[in-house]
C-alpha cells in the first residue's frame, strides 16, 4: 500500500509542475495526438514541420495517402473543395505519403492538391497514426486530440465546424456490411467537375476523370476508327464523366458486357460494333525503329498538356488517338508494339507531311495513307 501510495503522489506532483504530459505512442480518439515530425513540406509555410506547437489551436485533417493508390487519388478533389471551403481559417489539411519527393512533385504538376503535402514521412509516422492501408485519414481538433478516425469519402464540412467551435468529433454511424477490402467488380460514372482528363488503364480496370466516352469505349474496344453518334445519343456523348471499372484480371473477357449494360443502365445508351472499308492514316514504326520511348513495368496514365502528350504505361494507341482527334478521321495504330511503354509526344501542326516527320524525329514512327478495314461503333438511345 505504501508503494501504490508514493506513485500516486508521484504523479499528483508531476501534474502540479505543469510539465507536459508525455505523448501516446499510438494514436486514440479522445488523446493527445502522437508526436508528428515531417521532415520535407510542399505547399506549406515552412520546409518542414517540427511539431505540434507549430499548429496550436488548429483544426488538422491528416491524410495519408500515395500516387499509386486509386482511391486516394478519387478522392483529392473533394478534399480540395473543402480545403477551399475553409480557406483563410484554422484549418490546415496535410497530405502525408512516403514516396520520394521527386515523384511527388511530378505527380503535383498534372495534379491539384490544396493544402500541404509531406513527402518522404518516416515509417514512425505511419505507425503512431495506425495506418494500414491507404487512403487513411485523421482527424485532430485544436486542442491537439485525435477526433475521430473518418473513412474516405464521410469526412465534411459539418464535422470541420464541430471542431472549429470546440464541439467534440463524432463519428460516423457504423455502415451495414461495411467493406474495406478491394471490390472484386466495381462499375461508377457521373459526371465530371473536374477541368482536366487523367486516366490509369489496366488489363480489366479503367479509372479517369473527365473522359469523353469515346476514349473509355476505345480502351473497352482496343481500336475504335469511327464512331456513328445517332440522334438522341449526343448530349450523353458530349459530357466528360468520372469512370471506375474494375473486374478480376482472369475475368477481363467479360468486360465489355460489364461496361455496356453499365452505360445502357446509367445513361441509357445502346452501343454496337461493326466492320468497313475506308482510306484511312496509318501509323507505322519507321526505319531504324522507335526512339525515345522506354520499357514501363505496368500501365499508367496518358495525360495531355497543351500540345504535349505524356504516356506513363501504355502502347502507341494513345498517338494514334490524339493524331485522329486533330485529323478527325481514322488513324490505326499498326506499330505492332503493345508496351507498355513510356513517352512523350509533342504535336503542334495539322499538317499531316509536319506531324510526319514529328513522329520520326520524336518516337521512331511514320504516318501512312492507306485502305483498310475500319472498326465503326454506333451510339444510339436505348429503347425503354
Amino acid at each position: 500500500m505504501k508503494k501504490l501510495t508514493l506513485i500516486v503522489l508521484a504523479a499528483v506532483l508531476a501534474a502540479c509542475s505543469g510539465q507536459p504530459a508525455e505523448r501516446p505512442q499510438l494514436a486514440k480518439k479522445g488523446l493527445p495526438a502522437p508526436a508528428l515530425s515531417l521532415k520535407k513540406l510542399i505547399g506549406a509555410p515552412a520546409a518542414e514541420l517540427k511539431g505540434w506547437d507549430e499548429l496550436k489551436g488548429k483544426v488538422v485533417v491528416l491524410d495519408f495517402w500515395a500516387t499509386w493508390c486509386e482511391a486516394c487519388v478519387d478522392g483529392l478533389p473533394a478534399l480540395d473543395q473543402l480545403a477551399e471551403r475553409f480557406r483563410g481559417q484554422p484549418v490546415v489539411f496535410i497530405h502525408i505519403t512516403d514516396e520520394a519527393e521527386p515523384d511527388v512533385r511530378e505527380f503535383l504538376k498534372t495534379h491539384r492538391v490544396s493544402g500541404w503535402v509531406a513527402p518522404e514521412a518516416g515509417a514512425e509516422v505511419f505507425k503512431a497514426f495506425r495506418v494500414y492501408g491507404r487512403p487513411h485519414m485523421v482527424l485532430v481538433d485544436r486542442a491537439g486530440a485525435v477526433a475521430s478516425f473518418p473513412h474516405p469519402g464521410e469526412l465534411n464540412a459539418e464535422s470541420l465546424m464541430r471542431l472549429l467551435a470546440g464541439q467534440p468529433g463524432q463519428e460516423p454511424e457504423a455502415q451495414v456490411s461495411l467493406s474495406t477490402g478491394l471490390a472484386l467488380a466495381e462499375f461508377y460514372i457521373s459526371k465530371s467537375a473536374a477541368h482536366s482528363g487523367t486516366a490509369q488503364y489496366g488489363p480489366a480496370s479503367l479509372t479517369a476523370s473527365a473522359m469523353p466516352l469515346e476514349y473509355a469505349l476505345e480502351w473497352l474496344y482496343g481500336r475504335i476508327d469511327r464512331f456513328d453518334i445517332k440522334p438522341g445519343a449526343e448530349p450523353a456523348m458530349t459530357v466528360s464523366y468520372d469512370i471506375r471499372l474494375r473486374l478480376p484480371v482472369e475475368r477481363e473477357a467479360r468486360k465489355e458486357d460489364f461496361f455496356l449494360h453499365g452505360l445502357e443502365s446509367a445513361l441509357g445508351l445502346k452501343v454496337t460494333k461493326s466492320e468497313r472499308e475506308a482510306e484511312v492514316y496509318v501509323l507505322k514504326k519507321a526505319p531504324g525503329g522507335l526512339v525515345n520511348v522506354k520499357d514501363h513495368r505496368e500501365y499508367g496514365p496518358a495525360e495531355l498538356n497543351g500540345t504535349l502528350l505524356e504516356v506513363k504505361g501504355g502502347s502507341f494507341s494513345a498517338v494514334a488517338s490524339r493524331l485522329k482527334e486533330v485529323f478527325r478521321q481514322p488513324v490505326l495504330d499498326e506499330t505492332s508494339a503493345a508496351g507498355p511503354f513510356a513517352y512523350t509526344f509533342e504535336l503542334d501542326s495539322e499538317d499531316p507531311k509536319v506531324i510526319d516527320l514529328q513522329l520520326r524525329r520524336q518516337l521512331g514512327l511514320k504516318l501512312e495513307r492507306l485502305r483498310r478495314k475500319i472498326t465503326v461503333v454506333e451510339i444510339s438511345k436505348a429503347k425503354g
